[in-house]
């Protein structure tokens, strides 16, 4: 069977341009960006591409999607599908359909944010902004430096380490560009060793045997961990939401990173309470800053003193919402037909039972 073969159903809005291929591509397209899909032709698909929650609302009972082989999610992580009866069903049942997400559809972004907050931390780029166009002067280095110590106007990349926590599709894209600013990087994963990029990779990216890192540590070796933290002048979290990830992160921990570290979050908010962050920002002398694009809980509630802490950067979780999105969801979503196809491996499979 080609992928040409494949009845499937779209129902989250993607580009015109998305859609016009699915429809060359593939025998029939049910098209319903918003959600609301006539039942009857339920038992004709057999491939769906779907929101981060999964099926919509209208699909009841797994019996009424007899043929449905693969289920492809547009986000990265599949906390919120895994979350619905329609999957749980899926889950529980012994000849239950694929699901897959479309890790590394942010390949293209979110590494770049993070390189970007680096910059900024190191630099303090966004504390002069606002210390001139509120003071509306030419302000002192001394004004502008946080870090307790010598003052520096900037702080130079070569040399520093950098520590991934979670090794997967950005983590390796990361490490790919801070790698060319002169750092040092460890990684840190489930394993506590090197693995081949086996998820979606777009061309050029990534680090596809896993070389980079000068060191792999085992995030279920507390040992092994409490090293990892203590070599990391530059933490970058990039953990899925997991039972396993919720809250792995503490200010003790974040105590035991080099004076003048500084963290960055771009995985889940969950992997460190609101409150331990703030406590380990306000050790004098300690952190000298922290970016986050994801909080706990989120969105921050208005008001709450993380907001107008001076050494923190709060983004409201869109480092990945960036532009063609959905448009490469769709690349990824063709590319797993192809492999259905084929019989080969998916990209991106998720195991119900690991939650990832």
């Amino acid at each position: 069977m080609s992928a040409l073969d494949f009845t499937i159903a779209v129902t989250v809005g993607i580009p015109s341009t998305a859609v016009t291929d699915l429809q060359k591509r593939f025998k029939k397209v049910y098209y319903h960006p918003d959600g609301d899909i006539d039942p009857t032709t339920f038992s004709d698909i057999q491939l769906w591409l779907c929101t981060p929650k999964g099926l919509p609302a209208s699909v009841k009972s797994i019996k009424d999607l007899p043929n449905l082989q693969h289920i492809q999610l547009v986000s990265a992580g599949a906390d919120k599908a895994l979350a619905s009866e329609a999957i749980k069903a899926y889950a529980e049942a012994p000849d239950h359909v694929t699901l897959s997400t479309a890790s590394g559809l942010h390949v293209l972004s979110i590494p770049n944010y993070v390189v970007a907050q680096v910059i900024n931390l190191y630099n303090q780029i966004v504390r002069q902004v606002e210390l001139g166009r509120a003071q509306k002067r030419w302000t002192e280095g001394d004004e502008v430096d946080q870090s307790g110590g010598e003052v520096f106007f900037n702080r130079m990349t070569k040399g520093k380490t950098v520590g991934i926590l979670g090794y997967g599709a950005l983590g390796r894209e990361s490490a790919r560009l801070l790698k060319s600013f002169g750092t040092n990087i460890i990684a840190a994963n489930t394993g506590g060793k090197a693995t081949p990029q086996e998820n979606y990779v777009f061309p050029g990216t990534g680090d596809a045997d896993g070389s980079i890192p000068s060191r792999y540590y085992s995030t279920k070796d507390p040992v092994m961990m409490e090293e990892f933290f203590k070599q990391s002048d530059i933490l970058i979290s990039i953990l899925p939401n997991t039972k396993a990830t919720e809250y792995f992160l503490d200010s003790q921990k974040l105590s035991l990173l080099p004076k003048g570290a500084i963290f960055i979050n771009v995985g889940r908010g969950n992997v460190i309470k609101s409150e331990e962050l703030q406590k380990a920002l306000d050790v004098p002398g300690a952190l000298l800053g922290a970016a986050i694009d994801v909080t706990d809980p989120e969105p921050l509630p208005d008001n709450h003193p993380l907001w107008s802490h001076p050494k923190l950067l709060i983004t409201p979780h869109l480092s990945g919402d960036t532009e063609n999105e959905l448009g490469l969801a769709t690349d990824i979503f063709v590319a797993n037909a192809e492999r259905i196809a084929a019989g080969k491996k998916l990209y991106n499979q998720v195991q119900f039972g690991r939650g990832y």
